[in-house]
Parts: structure tokens; C-alpha cells; sequence
């Protein structure tokens, strides 16, 4: 019977989540203005035509928030959570109701696929 090679068993590279994958995201976005088909940067890239205005993303490592970071966060958190006022509150306090009719889908979609772990 012959040996059989040592395996090692390496971690995978954590995937990002959080603050730091929506970030990234927003980054790419931004960069590409491209759809790809994926609910985060479907959402990121229409995002600025709603709200007339490019989206303000910090460094995926950086200590502090934008105001557009912490809005999505909310945003999605709103969502997951149900709370159907704040969500309401968030969207409306920054574009008209068609606008924010025309996103609620994706916004959705995005909050639910970008839930954060544990």
C-alpha cells in the first residue's frame, strides 16, 4: 500500500461582507457602470440615475461610514428586518415615489442575497 500525500487543508480566503462587500461593490459599479446581472451591483449602478448623484463608497478597509453606506445599510436592514415604515422612510427621504417604485425590487433582491453572516 502506498502513501499517500500529505494533504493540507488551507482556509479559504473569507469572503467580504458587511460594510467591506458593499464597498467593493460599490466600487465596481461605479467603475464599470455595467449590469451584470447580480442584484447588488444591478442596484448600485442604477442607483445614481435615482438619486441624481454618484454614490460615495470609502475604501473597503476604511474606519468610517459615508452617508451612502450607512443609507444602504439601513436600507437593506429595513428590509430583512420588515420594518415597512423605516424602508419606506429611507427610500423616500432621497428620491420620488416612482423612482423608488421603479427600485424596490432590486432593493429587495439586494438585501436579501448581501444578508450578513451569523
Amino acid at each position: 500500500m502506498s502513501a499517500s500525500p500529505a494533504r493540507i487543508d488551507t482556509p479559504a480566503a473569507p469572503t467580504p461582507d458587511g460594510p467591506q462587500a458593499l464597498r467593493i461593490a460599490g466600487r465596481k459599479a461605479r467603475l464599470s457602470g455595467v449590469t451584470t446581472g447580480d442584484a447588488m451591483q444591478d442596484l448600485l449602478s442604477a442607483l445614481p440615475k435615482a438619486l441624481g448623484r454618484r454614490l460615495r463608497f470609502h475604501e473597503p478597509k476604511a474606519a468610517e461610514k459615508s452617508f451612502d453606506e450607512i443609507w444602504l445599510e439601513n436600507l437593506f436592514d429595513a428590509v430583512r428586518q420588515g420594518d415597512e415604515a423605516r424602508y419606506r422612510f429611507a427610500l423616500l427621504s432621497r428620491m420620488s415615489r416612482e423612482k423608488a417604485s421603479a427600485l424596490h425590487f432590486l432593493v429587495c433582491k439586494a438585501a436579501h442575497l448581501s444578508q450578513p453572516a451569523g
